[in-house]
């Protein structure tokens, strides 16, 4: 078995202290060649990224990457019920199982190992993904989610927007050419998620002022449309209030 040095890594980097952040393609594929040849057993966080919320069934397919082990979740559900698991390359098992008798059991196991409820749950949902047709829909929802996000970029408040299939984020600034964020007094996440209530969206409002989405891959490109809309409408809402202008105003006097 390998050395016991590993590297974790996440295809695309969201979680709730982090926001979308997407590596450019291949990036993963080398950091996977990179620990082989270094003898560094690599680990593939996809418990947000797996079950097509990316595209494939597991985002590390769309660069070739045969993970050492994998770390999935929520998905693996659908978020019905509670249940992670650990997948395991065959070379790491055969280094556990060989470490003692055929009769002793890996010294592995979560929370809910075994749990009948969510195993049922979870083969359902697995069903579903392919034979319901969720992930071909997500694929093809993907790109008008994607063109969906860049359309906002040409508002005030947006300066930069990424995505992958259908995980994606726009990311809001005082000043496009800078990048200048807005000062932490505004409470800017507050406001969004508010205003983004009041018409009818729901979103991660982070707190460095990003916008988080992951819409369900049953979505349908009217409501891609709807989303989108609804997104603008309570950016503009947030824009009106005076001391969110007078922000990006100040921004560009000081540059000026």
């Amino acid at each position: 078995m390998r050395s016991v040095a590993q590297r974790s890594s996440s295809p695309v980097t969201a979680c709730g202290s982090v926001t979308v952040i997407v590596p450019p393609k291949g990036w993963l594929k080398a950091m996977r060649d990179t620990c082989r040849r270094l003898d560094i057993l690599f680990v593939a966080d996809e418990v947000i990224t797996a079950f097509g919320r990316t595209g494939p069934m597991f985002a590390c397919e769309s660069e070739g990457v045969e993970p050492d082990l994998m770390t999935v979740a929520k998905g693996l559900t659908a978020g019905y019920a509670p249940m992670g698991a650990v997948l395991l390359s065959d070379e790491v098992y055969q280094g556990l199982a060989e470490s003692g008798t055929r009769s002793d059991p890996i010294g592995h196991g979560q929370t809910y190992s075994a749990h009948p409820v969510s195993a049922a749950i979870g083969l359902e949902v697995l069903r579903l993904y392919r034979e319901g047709g969720l992930l071909a829909n997500a694929v093809i929802q993907s790109k008008y989610f994607s063109a969906g996000l860049d359309s906002l970029l040409d508002h005030p408040l947006v300066g930069d927007s990424r995505h992958r299939g259908l995980l994606g984020a726009v990311e809001l600034v005082a000043d496009k050419e800078s990048r200048t964020r807005f000062h932490p007094s505004l409470n800017l996440p507050t406001r969004l998620f508010e205003a983004g209530y009041r018409n009818k969206v729901i979103f991660r409002a982070f707190g460095d002022n990003i916008l988080g989405f992951a819409p369900a891959l049953c979505i349908t490109q009217e409501e891609v449309g709807q989303l989108v809309e609804r997104v603008r409408t309570t950016l503009d809402d947030v824009i009106s209030q005076e001391d969110v202008r007078s922000a990006l105003r100040t921004t560009k006097k000081a540059q000026a």
